[in-house]
């Protein structure tokens, strides 16, 4: 089976060189989890030796997303319709050696679909393959994880996620926001890429600023910075301000700083993982019923004393 477009995850390659009839494959969002996804399905599909060839009418049929044997589930379906689409699997494939059905979020089916699910996935009608992507396969009955072949995303070398980045489609972003793509990622292609969208950009200079404002002592800025209309904004910043120091504190450990925020490096491990212990406790109380114009004075009253505590 080939791999093109998948870095590293070694183990993972030669574990598929094994054919199944069920897969689980898990792993955090960013980790690869829908190009190997691809990569399986069209190897399933392909009539070409070297899976997947990407030139065979079946592989040309499945990339333009018109493959008649592939079937993806909805994972919010009733337990009646999804009996009914489960009944797809007894037909014979229509023009490949096999019918795929592929579930994304798969640990979002209820206990109901995934119990109807048992007898199939145990005992497949002939040429169905099922394939089941999830961040928590924990959630998913251990009755279904005994009866898939469980692949778990690896993480990549930093080196692999440097040299991906150094392609013609990433020469426009400078190489400190790459590294600081690298250190955020926690080792998947995916979640650096995410990192430099606009958007993950736009929340990383707002945690940067902040961070910055506080340990200057620019309040007023800090106070605009951490000040949100809607709820799930206020959430959305105090879960990226941990993650935000959570990765300094981390890479400061490691010794792998290039790219990060020098002024947050200098605080030291210690306070950084204070700072985490305080944030951690706030995120909790970000999802409860506050006051969203108090709170931005809660984070910074929780942050402030560390960060001007003498070292």
């Amino acid at each position: 089976m080939r791999f093109d477009g998948l870095i590293g995850n070694y183990g993972i390659k030669k574990t598929l060189n094994t054919p199944f009839h069920a897969y689980i494959i898990h792993g955090p969002k960013g980790s690869g989890k829908h190009t190997l996804e691809r990569i399986l399905t069209a190897s399933l599909l392909c009539r070409s030796e070297d899976k997947p060839c990407g030139k065979c009418s079946q592989c040309k049929k499945y990339y333009s997303g018109n493959h008649v044997d592939v079937s993806y589930i909805p994972t919010d379906m009733k337990v009646k319709d999804f009996r009914e689409k489960l009944k797809d699997a007894s037909y014979l494939p229509n023009e490949a050696e096999h019918r795929v059905f592929v579930f994304y979020d798969a640990d979002k089916l209820s206990v109901a679909c995934q119990n109807a699910l048992l007898k199939i996935v145990e005992e497949p009608p002939s040429g169905s393959v099922f394939i089941f992507l999830t961040e928590n396969a924990g959630a998913m009955l251990a009755t279904i994880r005994s009866r898939c072949k469980m692949i778990a995303m690896e993480p990549v070398s930093e080196d692999e996620i440097y040299a991906y980045l150094q392609t013609s489609a990433y020469a426009g972003v400078p190489d400190e926001k790459k590294r600081a793509a690298i250190a955020f990622s926690d080792g998947y292609i995916g979640a650096a890429l995410d990192f430099l969208s606009k958007k993950k950009s736009d929340v990383y200079s707002k945690c940067q600023n902040f961070a910055d404002a506080l340990i200057n002592n620019r309040m007023i800025e800090a106070i605009r910075l951490s000040t949100f209309k809607k709820r799930e904004d206020l959430v959305e910043f105090t879960k990226e301000l941990y993650d935000y120091f959570t990765v300094h504190m981390r890479s400061l450990k490691s010794g792998t700083t290039e790219g990060l925020n020098e002024n947050v490096i200098a605080l030291g491990q210690e306070k950084l993982a204070r700072l985490c212990v305080r944030l951690d406790k706030l995120q909790e109380k970000a999802n409860a019923n506050v006051n969203i114009s108090l709170f931005s004075t809660a984070i910074i009253a929780n942050c402030l004393p560390i960060i001007r505590e003498k070292q």
